[in-house]
């Protein structure tokens, strides 16, 4: 019963296959945590000052989020998404922030 607290995770690796792997909940919090940092640099080009003004915490609190020392509010994810997909929403909050 070792893998009770345990989580079943498929990955999707950069060849396309699919990876099975059991994580505990931290394992699957840091996954998350690193996966949100890169939407954050590659794909919405913004700091962690800029993401950090533009959703109203302290720069230490959204550090935390992406090493996986706190969680993600869902919500802050999901604002991330939306970012993602209409770049307007992006701006608006980007200049909401200054």
């Amino acid at each position: 019963m070792e893998n009770s607290n345990k989580y079943r995770v498929t990955q999707v690796t950069d060849s396309g296959e699919r990876k099975v792997s059991r994580m505990s909940e931290l394992e699957l919090q840091k996954l998350r945590a690193k996966r949100l940092q890169k939407i954050r640099k590659d794909e919405l080009g913004l700091t962690q000052k800029l993401l950090a003004d533009a959703v109203g915490v302290k720069l230490r609190t959204l550090q935390d989020w992406e090493i996986g020392r706190s969680p993600m509010p869902k919500a802050i994810e999901i604002l991330m998404n939306l970012m993602r997909e209409m770049p307007n929403i992006k701006e608006k909050l980007l200049s909401e922030s200054k």
